[in-house]
Parts: structure tokens; C-alpha cells; sequence
């Protein structure tokens, strides 16, 4: 029951659940704006239920097991005014993704990557998070995206 309705609340919002990723419409899909961590890191509730793309370096060591199907870590960039300074974003990761999520880069030479997620707030614990859905995005010719890891 609860995974049809988490379906339905997804497709509600525009998007699609299929084994080989995340569906939005295309509607959506040119409402998608990319931001880096530093600009999106002291706003971040000003984006609330926004799908953003985010620039980021590299995720954090700590992996830690939040609830029945979801894990809570972080993603990384260096700020770039300040020398040894950075900036972060905590991130849930659902249990189907976290292999994937694991792959990324632990050290802060890692290359600049995208990652794609919904700005979401956790209003029992008072915690705003990116709850992330993939890192690569294909457009079909009619606008519509497939997000996957």
C-alpha cells in the first residue's frame, strides 16, 4: 500500500518511477534549474519541493541509516573564495540508490558532478534535506526526462 501511494504521489507531481530511473514530464523537466552547493547551501528552504539540479564535488565518509528504506549523508564543494573551505548540503538516499550513491568520490579532488533531487523539509525532526534521485538526465524530443544514477 505504501508503495502505491508513494507512486501516486510522484506521478502526481509530474514524475514516473521506472527501474531504469526517474520520469518528469517535460513541464517540469524546463522548470529544473542547476545551482551550485555554495549559492544553494544558504538558501536551501527557499527552494522547498523544487527538483534542482546541484554542481558538487564529492559526498561525505558518513553514511548513516535514518529510516526503514532511507540513508542520510551529505555532498560536498569547495567554496570558492575561501582556501580550504567548504560548503555542504545534507542529502537522503534512498536504499535502492545507495550502491550508486557509494560510487561517488569521498576526497575533495573529485571533478565537478551534477546531482539531481528535490529540496524536501522533515518537519518532525525540523530538518531540510535534498532527497536525491539520480546524477544523469536524457531528454526524449518531446522535453520529457529520465533521471538515473
Amino acid at each position: 500500500m505504501k508503495r502505491i501511494l508513494i507512486i501516486l504521489t510522484l506521478i502526481g507531481s509530474g514524475a514516473a518511477i521506472f527501474a531504469a530511473g526517474v520520469r518528469y514530464d517535460a513541464k517540469i523537466w524546463r522548470a529544473v534549474q542547476t545551482y551550485d552547493l555554495v549559492i544553494l547551501s544558504k538558501n536551501l528552504d527557499a527552494h522547498m519541493r523544487e527538483l534542482v539540479g546541484v554542481k558538487c564535488n564529492f559526498r561525505g565518509k558518513d553514511i548513516r541509516h535514518m529510516k526503514p528504506n532511507w540513508y542520510e549523508s551529505s555532498i560536498w564543494a569547495p567554496n570558492g573564495g575561501e582556501r580550504g573551505k567548504f560548503a555542504h548540503v545534507s542529502v537522503m538516499v534512498s536504499k535502492a540508490d545507495l550502491a550508486a550513491f557509494k560510487s561517488l568520490p569521498t576526497d575533495s579532488s573529485g571533478t565537478e558532478i551534477t546531482i539531481y533531487g528535490r529540496v524536501e523539509h522533515d518537519a518532525q525532526s525540523n530538518f531540510s534535506f535534498l532527497r536525491l534521485v539520480g546524477r544523469n538526465a536524457t531528454t526524449d524530443s518531446a522535453g520529457n526526462a529520465t533521471v538515473t544514477w
